[in-house]
C-alpha cells in the first residue's frame, strides 16, 4: 500500500487518500490476475511446468486484452522503449533505480509470486517475475495519471476512489473492466466493515 501511495504522490503531484490507495492497488492486482491466468493457461496447454515469456505474450495477444485502451498504451510506450516492457529493460531500470538511491527497487515482487501462485499454481522464472514487477508498476502508473487526471477535471486536491474507477473504465474494457471494478468494490466495502 505505501508503495502504491509513493507512485501516486510521485506521478500526480496530488495526495491520495486510502481508499484511492485501495483501489489502485486491487485494479493493478485484477489486471495481474488476468495475465498470470491467462499465461498459466497457455504453460498447461503447452504441457510446459513454467510460465515462460512466451505464455505471456500468448495471453497477452487475447481478445480481453487487445480491447483494453490500458494495453494500447502499455504496447505503445514499449514500442518508444519508454516502459520497461523487456526484461532486460527492467533490469536496467532497475539497476539505475538502485545506483540513483530510490527507496525499492522491484517493489511489487512479493504480489506478483503470491499471485502466480494463487492464481496460477504455475512457477515463475526469476526474470519473469522482475518483468511483471514491472507490468504491475506500469498498471499503477497508468491507473495513477489518469485517476490524476479525472481529479484534475474535478478540480479535486486529493485523488478519491471515484476517480481511480474513472481511470478503471477509461483503461479497461469488457470483463476485465468489470472485474476490476468487482474487485475494488469488494474490497473498499471489507476495508469500511472492518473501520
Amino acid at each position: 500500500m505505501s508503495q502504491v501511495k509513493q507512485v501516486v504522490q510521485e506521478r500526480t503531484r496530488r495526495r491520495a487518500d486510502k481508499a484511492a490507495c485501495i483501489a489502485i492497488a486491487e485494479a493493478a492486482q485484477a489486471l495481474l490476475v488476468a495475465l498470470v491466468s491467462g499465461a498459466a493457461e497457455e504453460a498447461r496447454r503447452g504441457g510446459a511446468a513454467r510460465i515462460l515469456p512466451w505464455h505471456i505474450g500468448r495471453a497477452v495477444q487475447s481478445a480481453e486484452f487487445r480491447s483494453s485502451p490500458f494495453f494500447t498504451k502499455t504496447t505503445a510506450r514499449a514500442a518508444d522503449g519508454t516502459s520497461g516492457s523487456t526484461v532486460k529493460e527492467a533490469r536496467r531500470a532497475a539497476r539505475a533505480a538502485r545506483l540513483d538511491g530510490h527507496v525499492k527497487v522491484n517493489p511489487f515482487r512479493s504480489l506478483v509470486k503470491r499471485t502466480a501462485r494463487a492464481h496460477g499454481n504455475v512457477a515463475l522464472t526469476a526474470p519473469l517475475v522482475v518483468a511483471l514487477s514491472a507490468f504491475v508498476l506500469e498498471a499503477v502508473n497508468q491507473v495513477a495519471d489518469t485517476a490524476g487526471e479525472a481529479a484534475a477535471k474535478s478540480d479535486a486536491t486529493t485523488i478519491t476512489a471515484d476517480h481511480v474507477r474513472t481511470a478503471v473504465t477509461d483503461l479497461l474494457a469488457g470483463d476485465l473492466q468489470a472485474r476490476a471494478l468487482t474487485a475494488i468494490d469488494a474490497v473498499l466495502v471489507a476495508e469500511a466493515a472492518g473501520e
